[in-house]
C-alpha cells in the first residue's frame, strides 16, 4: 500500500511539473466580448452612443502574451440616425497571473468600413485602442471576462462625400463583457 502511495504522489508531482497554465504558451483562446460605448468627435459637439459585438481567436506565443484575430460589428446610433460598421484587426494582451483572476493589458487595432443607413458612399476608419481588463475563470477553461476600451478612430471620407476627401477624429471610451474559452 505504501509503494502505491509513493507511485500516486510521484504521478501527481510529475503531472504539476507539465500542467499548462491557461495563459501558457500554447493555448488558443475564442471568445468575444459586447461593449456600450460613448463616442464623442474632435471637431463638433455631435455625440452618439455605439453598441458593439467583437469576437476573436488567438494565441499565446510565450506564456502570459497573447495575440489575436478580432472580427467587429458596430451600431452607431444618434438621434434617429443609425449606421453599422464591420471591421477587423490584431489584439495583442498581456496577462499577469494571479489564480483564479488574471488581469490584463493590451492593445488593439481594428480596420472599419461603415455604410450610412441605404447610403452608396462607403467610409472606411481606423482604430487604435487602449486595453484593460480581468478575467475570471469560473472553471480551468472557461473565463468571464471584464474591460475597458479607450479608443482613438479616424473616418477618412471619400472624395465627393463632403466634396473634398475628409479625416475626422474621434475618441470613445467602452466598458465591456465578455467570455474566453482557453483550449490547452
Amino acid at each position: 500500500m505504501k509503494n502505491l502511495l509513493v507511485v500516486f504522489l510521484a504521478f501527481i508531482f510529475t503531472a504539476s511539473l507539465f500542467a499548462q497554465s491557461p495563459i501558457g504558451k500554447g493555448t488558443y483562446t475564442l471568445g468575444g466580448s459586447i461593449s456600450y460605448s460613448f463616442q464623442t468627435f474632435d471637431d463638433s459637439g455631435s455625440d452618439q452612443t455605439v453598441f458593439k459585438f467583437n469576437p476573436e481567436a488567438g494565441y499565446f506565443f510565450i506564456d502570459n502574451f497573447y495575440v489575436a484575430l478580432s472580427f467587429t460589428y458596430a451600431h452607431y446610433s444618434y438621434g434617429n440616425s443609425k449606421s453599422d460598421q464591420y471591421g477587423i484587426g490584431p489584439t495583442a494582451r498581456y496577462y499577469f497571473d494571479a489564480d483564479q483572476l488574471k488581469p490584463f493589458l493590451g492593445v488593439g487595432y481594428n480596420y472599419y468600413r461603415l455604410t450610412f443607413g441605404s447610403s452608396s458612399n462607403k467610409i472606411s476608419s481606423s482604430e487604435l485602442k487602449l486595453i484593460g481588463g480581468v478575467d475570471y475563470f469560473i472553471t480551468e477553461n472557461f473565463a468571464l471576462e471584464a474591460n475597458m476600451n479607450y479608443s482613438f478612430i479616424n473616418y477618412n471620407y471619400p472624395d465627393g462625400y463632403y466634396y473634398y476627401s475628409y479625416v475626422r477624429k474621434s475618441k470613445m471610451f467602452q466598458v465591456g463583457v465578455g467570455v474566453n474559452y482557453f483550449i490547452y
